[in-house]
């Protein structure tokens, strides 16, 4: 079979090789992301693989389904870049990547919330300028100390919340799915019940209806005063304004986040820290916060995984098979 693979990094090559010689299908690698102009790059594949930040436009479904393309599987956790509706009129099935590595990025949650807590950030400017005191950083906190609300307790979430009950915090849950085997490490309560009590939020939802601006005023009206908010999901779960105006008034302690809603304006690329969006220059410039350019997933395991599995699966639903990875809706 031959596949198209699309959004090529450099590090994805040898597994890109590992796996075709493995199972001896053809793998045509190129750098362009799935997008109106590329999509023509398509014509004479069997499969397409991909991975996107920017949204997979209507014509791109046409384009593929005219050259006789049935799937299109994208390496990555969210798929709200796919229009399932379109691609499902253009009989074209989808998968993703849910569980490449969900420690990957329970463990960068993780590492984020300790430096959010000991105020690393804040040590570091202040080292730099030569202050070594103990009161520019003030006093700070243990993890076994704190209430962590986890919104969103699939497997990136179960994870991350396993890790805290490890370290002895209360965990609660908060997930319209309830699961059994997660009761000996979580308390699934509902959000109107975990934000009064929660220290820390951390959100691990897919963006979709319900979960966009889930951050809202809202949501941050309930939030326990001097909480600390992480984000290594989908940047349109929060409200950046709300939670720029929440960290000025200090209705929160910190915030770390790995994903922003304008993040196609300026991550992936190299510019002048004056050419970043103004409310990103703004959030940056904060001692309480951490901002990195969505790289929670990035490992060598999860990048494996992420090219082994969407292969797999391109190969599965374009034999017209089944995988546990489809997008049903």
């Amino acid at each position: 079979m031959k596949i198209i693979f699309y959004a090529l990094v450099e590090e994805e090559l040898p597994y890109i090789r590992e796996w075709a010689a493995k199972t001896g299908n053809e793998v045509h690698p190129v750098t362009d992301f799935l997008n109106t102009s590329s999509a023509v790059l398509a014509e004479g594949f069997d499969a397409v693989v991909t991975q996107q930040t920017k949204v997979v436009t209507p014509d791109v479904y046409e384009t593929l389904a005219s050259y006789g393309i049935k799937q299109i599987a994208i390496r990555q956790v969210g798929y709200d870049v796919l229009d399932i509706d379109l691609a499902r009129q253009h009989g074209i099935r989808l998968s993703n990547v849910p569980g490449y590595s969900p420690r990957a990025i329970a463990e960068f949650t993780l590492t984020q919330l300790f430096a959010l807590l000991r105020r690393t950030k804040i040590v570091e400017r202040a080292i730099q300028q030569g202050d070594w005191t103990w009161e520019t950083v003030g006093q700070t906190r243990e993890i076994h100390e704190l209430t962590v609300a986890v919104i969103g307790v699939g497997r990136i979430g179960t994870a991350f919340a396993q890790m805290l009950h490890a370290l002895g915090a209360r965990v609660l849950a908060v997930d319209p799915v309830y699961h059994a085997q997660n009761e000996p490490f979580v308390d699934y309560v509902s959000l109107d019940e975990a934000l009064p009590q929660a220290d820390v939020v951390s959100f691990h939802t897919p963006l979709n209806e319900s979960t966009h601006h889930l951050g809202d005023a809202a949501f941050f009206e309930k939030l326990k005063t001097g909480a600390f908010v992480l984000n290594m999901s989908r940047g349109g779960v929060l409200d950046i304004a709300v939670v720029e105006a929440a960290l000025a008034s200090g209705e929160i302690a910190g915030l770390a986040i790995d994903v922003t809603e304008n993040e196609t304006q300026f991550m992936e690329q190299k510019q002048a820290p004056s050419e970043v969006p103004a409310e990103i220059q703004r959030l940056i410039a904060r001692g309480n916060v951490l901002m990195s350019p969505h790289i929670a997933f990035y490992t060598d395991l999860a990048i494996k995984n992420m090219v082994a599995i969407s292969l797999t699966d391109a190969v599965t639903l374009a034999n017209g098979g089944h995988t546990e990875n489809e997008i049903l809706r």
